[in-house]
């Protein structure tokens, strides 16, 4: 996105977005879970969105930046993005809003 702090890319059909920099209350930490937690998130083209226990980011200057009320397709996923955010949802409608502020999984 145009910020820079939200970056997303699409791995074996799976998208992943990461938000480098977040204000929004991290979720619980997972059993388990000694890396890093909160702030990337995975949706298949199927199925509910989920929280990534992650060492690693997706972020790459090198990537497209999808603009200010521009929309992206990819297999079996559509995301929006817009100055207060980025939604994505899959054909099942389920999905994530991802923002500075915000992160809501539905």
């Amino acid at each position: 996105m145009p910020s820079g702090n939200i970056h997303c890319a699409v791995q074996e059909g799976t998208l992943r977005c990461d938000v480098l920099n977040f204000t929004y209350a991290r979720p619980p930490r997972p059993p388990g879970c000694a890396l890093d937690w909160g702030g990337a998130v995975e949706l298949g083209g199927k199925g509910a969105a989920a929280l990534l226990c992650h060492g690693d980011t997706v972020a790459d200057p090198r990537h497209p930046v999808l603009g200010y009320g521009r929309a992206w397709q990819g297999p079996g996923m559509a995301c929006t993005a817009a100055q207060t955010g980025l939604r994505c949802t899959n054909a099942d409608g389920r999905g994530f809003e991802m923002a500075r502020a915000r992160l809501r999984l539905f």
